[in-house]
């Protein structure tokens, strides 16, 4: 649980596998901001979540629409440190079967490495692990996705969401030795500092939390349900066995789409292709053989997005233009009209009353 920019054409040629998160999980991460006083529905929309079209899936979403979604919360609130604030906030049972492998472990060392070992029936393309070396136990997060460039958030949001569980867990005594973020701080190194009363180190390998081992041998809660652990590992473990998730290409570039719009990044062929680790040629005729048309499959995407921001949001035709990366109004109204049918405002009226079917626009509408 999820940007460092685009780093130039890697030289591998080796198509990337995209990740994916249960849906729960988004669910509860929505909630949270929702609960901070933000548009779920604009967070949704933007990141091409408000429309079946484009992810049908509903037991699991693209990685990086999670990653993205907590990118445009922060940067709709202004708050750098969203992340941190939600992960705090955020109800840990929401992770289902992961949450009760954890809490029905005998002692946190135990909870630590099944919550490591089960993570991926959760969260794929993810890589989590205890290590104690010494007297130092380091528990870290790293999400391993070259198609998954805004991790900024995600880091914040599941570094704390660790810290919180680990806090309540060991009690008043909890202290980390260190927290290790991955990307830098930039401009808000008091901020972090304010958030976490210890030690801070960034630009590191892994996001992770460093902590003394002792802690390792307290038990959680009463000292774990061994019985009700087992049948929760057992079902996780089934669901490991059955869900080697991957994205097929075309939904994996539709993510990647959205979450390029999101942050106003470049949507070229070129850069999609780089960021799935094949040549341009390659990454075409991969497309050819899925039966798609980059042009038309970024058309659509914009499209579907389009729809949920009218249909589900009030914000203005300027800043949906925008969004959408379209240069003027004009060039979004007219491409809506050419794919759709429908004037932009038509169809936002229509949907507004959901008795009324829109109808094909006339010529000067």
């Amino acid at each position: 649980m999820g940007f460092a920019p685009v780093s130039g054409r890697r030289g591998a040629r080796t198509m990337e596998t995209t990740g994916v998160i249960a849906s729960s999980a988004m669910n509860g991460m929505l909630a949270s901001i929702s609960l901070g006083g933000l548009d779920m529905n604009a967070v949704s929309a933007g990141v091409g979540l408000g429309s079946n079209a484009l992810f049908a899936d509903s037991e699991f979403t693209p990685l990086a629409a999670f990653t993205c979604a907590l990118e445009v919360a922060s940067e709709e609130k202004g708050d750098p440190l969203l992340g941190l604030k939600l992960g705090k906030e955020f109800e840990f049972q929401a992770l289902g079967s992961l949450a009760a492998v954890f809490l029905t472990a005998p002692t946190l060392k135990h909870g630590l490495i099944q919550f490591s070992r089960y993570f991926p029936a959760l969260q794929s393309n993810t890589r989590s692990a205890l290590v104690v070396e010494n007297d130092v136990a380091r528990f870290s997060y790293s999400i391993r996705d070259n198609t998954v460039r805004h991790k900024t958030q995600d880091a914040e949001f599941t570094e704390s969401v660790l810290n919180t569980i680990l806090a309540t867990t060991i009690g008043e005594d909890w202290q980390p030795l260190c927290i290790e973020f991955e990307h830098m701080p930039g401009e808000n190194l008091a901020l972090y500092r304010s958030h976490f009363a210890c030690p801070l180190a960034f630009g590191r390998r892994e996001n992770a939390i460093v902590f003394p081992n002792k802690f390792l041998d307290r038990p959680i809660g009463t000292g774990g349900d061994a019985q009700h652990h087992l049948r929760v590992a057992c079902e996780l473990s089934d669901i490991l066995g059955r869900r080697e998730k991957r994205l097929d290409l075309v939904t994996a570039l539709k993510a990647w789409i959205a979450a390029a719009l999101c942050r106003h990044a470049s949507i070229d062929v070129e850069d999609a292709a780089a960021d799935f680790g094949m040549s341009l040629r390659s990454f075409q005729r991969k497309l050819a053989d899925c039966g798609v048309n980059y042009a038309e499959l970024r058309n659509v995407v914009r499209m579907e997005i389009a729809k949920s921001f009218l249909a589900n949001t009030h914000l203005s035709m300027s800043i949906i233009t925008d969004r959408l990366g379209y240069s003027e109004l004009s060039a979004f109204a007219r491409s809506f009209r050419h794919l759709t049918g429908f004037t932009p405002a038509r169809f936002r009226e229509a949907t507004r009353n959901q008795e009324r079917s829109p109808r094909p626009a006339t010529a000067w509408e």
